[in-house]
């Protein structure tokens, strides 16, 4: 990415939820399988694969504005 590409990805970001942050980087940037996440952090597989679906909807609606 390129510098304001990386900004821009880092605000918004930084505006997701923190369940939808913490799901989307542990998939994201630590490779991990939906339920991968949901036994990391202890939570229900429905929840995790819902707040990335959600994240990335929200990522995608700020990042296009």
């Amino acid at each position: 990415l390129g510098e304001r590409a990386s900004r821009a990805l880092a605000h918004c970001m930084g505006a997701l939820q923190p369940r939808q942050r913490e799901c989307i980087t542990l998939a994201f940037q630590g490779g991990l399988t939906h339920p991968e996440v949901a036994a990391e952090i202890g939570e229900p597989l429905g929840s995790v694969k819902s707040w990335i679906r959600r994240g990335l909807a929200a990522l995608k609606r700020c990042l296009e504005s």
